[in-house]
């Protein structure tokens, strides 16, 4: 099928956020893509000490640059975080003490370490801790692309955001609290606006399947794609466990992982593969519908990126 997903935090049972990720390790990791009909991903390096998150760049494109096949695989980075909110719901599972404001220096080295706007193909950050939204216009200005995430940003300021360069907002109904003023928070300012587009998680835990669909609906489908957002349980055993954080829920139709000792979603474990089944299955989409959100729009999305 050639699935692309832009935003994969591990897979077959390595995990992009542990260190250090070895060469053997990534060879699994492209094996396991391939296998389960995935092209293209972007690994997402997330919240973290700044030098972890540095290193943890620097080693993965050392290794990628070993190999053309890796290369055309996982052809670029997703750098999620440290610039999101601090505000507890809207952190989600990133680590707070080291959220950050978003600083200009620190993304520069974040850059160099991933190898420049060359390979760095895109950054969620909270444009309310991006002052003047300085970082957003650089990113913008190099050609990479800006999504909201993490954020309960004011209506007024995702829109000079927007103008700014913001051209996505990150896992539409995820990092956001559980309770909501009806009509003034961030899922309806994110649907209000005019030229972004929406990644989207489809494993029936991060938004129910009709809320899926109704959000596919407001803000159509042309403007959408899906990523699985996933972590290293994805396209690992059934028996996999996760040191981490974090541990594995699997009292659904699909396993998820959660905050340990809480209900908070940290995570999730499916493929390209199981996502699109199961737009065809719970949402109701056609073949070719599903098809667009799992390859074309997200190819589309990062298509000068690939090999």
């Amino acid at each position: 099928m050639n699935f692309v997903d832009i935003q994969v935090n591990g897979y077959a049972g390595v995990d992009f956020n542990e260190d250090p990720v070895t060469e053997a390790q990534i060879e699994l990791v492209a094996q396991q893509l391939a296998a389960d009909g995935v092209g293209a991903i972007l690994a997402t390096i997330t919240t973290d000490d700044a030098d972890r998150m540095i290193d943890r760049l620097a080693n993965l494109r050392r290794l990628i640059d070993q190999d053309d096949n890796l290369r055309r695989l996982i052809p670029a980075f997703h750098i999620e975080g440290p610039f999101i909110s601090p505000v507890e719901g809207y952190r989600g599972a990133h680590p707070p003490q080291h959220i950050r404001p978003a600083s200009v220096e620190m993304m520069d080295q974040l850059l160099d370490a991933g190898g420049g706007p060359s390979r760095v193909t895109l950054v969620t950050l909270a444009p309310e801790v991006d002052k003047d939204l300085l970082v957003t216009r650089k990113l913008a200005e190099q050609g990479i692309h800006v999504a909201a995430g993490h954020t309960d940003a004011p209506l007024e300021l995702l829109r000079d955001a927007e103008q700014a360069g913001l051209d996505l907002f990150t896992h539409l109904g995820n990092g956001c609290a559980n309770d909501v003023h009806r009509h003034h928070n961030i899922i309806n300012r994110a649907l209000s606006l005019e030229h972004v587009r929406y990644s989207l998680i489809a494993d029936g835990h991060h938004v129910p399947w009709y809320v899926l669909k109704s959000y596919l609906h407001v803000a159509g489908l042309d403007r959408c794609m899906i990523t699985t957002d996933c972590i290293s349980a994805a396209g690992a055993p059934p028996d996999f466990v996760p040191v981490s954080f974090r541990v594995i829920d699997r009292s659904g139709d699909t396993p998820v992982a959660r905050l340990r000792g809480t209900d908070y979603l940290a995570g999730a474990c499916v493929t390209m593969q199981q996502c699109y089944d199961a737009l065809i299955r719970h949402v109701g989409l056609t073949e070719e519908q599903s098809k667009a959100l799992c390859v074309d729009h997200p190819r589309d999305f990062v298509s000068k990126w690939l090999m």
